[in-house]
């Protein structure tokens, strides 16, 4: 077999490499899961929330302007880059996937694994429990995650925890309900997602089952409703074991990406392609009003 041809490899990484991440990324179902994606942050993001401050009264000609008006209490979404440098030795591979002497479809190939590994790095580490530390190095350092996010709040007191204790076969049922019954009746009154780890899906179902006698599933959209309540079940493998119940709106929990610059950089060195794919991302809660929470990690 032929020595593979470097340059043209390194130019099928920067041909396929921002490619294959996006087109991992549209695999992902981020809508089905109520998470809002914002694709082109370039800049901090205000998301924008609105407060008022006094009310309306009785009408008489005179001003009453004194203790009304409006306050803004934006949460910033910041987006940071991320990349994964890596060091491609094709000779490692010459009696394996090179030996049918095709170079270009295995370099495609390779990007989607690379793709399909980097994603898998942020939704197990970053998306959840990460902590943005420009001087890190590994994924949970990439950006700081929902649930950490959570935790800070908590311990300000912005956000104050439903005592549940841990989710176990006898309580996850009461567990979720008091969570969701802990949101303002406004937010009730419109539903959302409870993210939940499948193994605190696994408890409620057993819970539910044990203590009503039928099986809790899907409804016919293909979700896990709560009964008499516009929420749902929404387990998500970015949560990994946490038994944190998060009741919320439907786009309050958001990803922002800066599609145009996921790309990879790539060059030949010797006998080296060496690769650099990059990924900007950044995660908010973009309402804590909007948000109930138990007292789980």
């Amino acid at each position: 077999m032929a020595n593979p041809d470097l340059s043209a490899i390194a130019t099928s990484f920067v041909k396929w490499g921002g490619q294959m991440i996006m087109q991992r990324l549209n695999q992902i179902d981020f809508k089905a899961q109520g998470i809002m994606v914002y694709r082109n942050v370039k800049a901090p993001l205000p998301l924008p929330k609105l407060s008022t401050i006094g009310g309306p009264r009785p009408y008489r000609s005179q001003d009453d302007t004194a203790g009304n008006g409006v306050v803004f209490t934006d949460r910033l979404l910041t987006v940071n880059q991320s990349k994964w440098d890596m060091d491609i030795d094709y000779e490692e591979f010459r009696n394996k996937y090179l030996n049918d002497g095709t170079e270009t479809p295995f370099a495609k190939w390779m990007n989607e694994q690379i793709a399909a590994k980097y994603w898998a790095a942020i939704n197990d580490n970053t998306l959840y429990l990460g902590v943005y530390n420009a001087a890190g190095n590994n994924a949970a350092a990439i950006a700081t995650g929902w649930g950490t996010i959570i935790a800070a709040e908590i311990a300000l007191a912005t956000v104050v925890p439903v005592v549940t204790g841990a989710i176990t076969n006898a309580n996850a049922v009461a567990s979720v309900e008091s969570t969701v019954e802990n949101l303002p009746a406004w937010a009730r009154d419109i539903g959302g997602p409870v993210y939940c780890s499948w193994g605190t899906l696994d408890k409620y179902k057993k819970n539910y089952r044990s203590s009503f006698g039928f099986s809790f599933n899907k409804d016919e959209f293909g979700r896990f409703q709560l009964d008499n309540s516009k929420f749902w079940l929404q387990p998500v493998s970015w949560m990994g074991t946490s038994q944190r119940i998060i009741a919320t709106l439907a786009n309050n929990l958001c990803v922002g990406l800066d599609g145009e610059n996921v790309k990879t950089h790539a060059s030949a060195r010797r006998n080296i392609v060496e690769a650099r794919p990059m990924l900007p991302i950044g995660l908010q809660i973009a309402d804590l009003e909007a948000l109930s929470v138990n007292d789980q990690a």
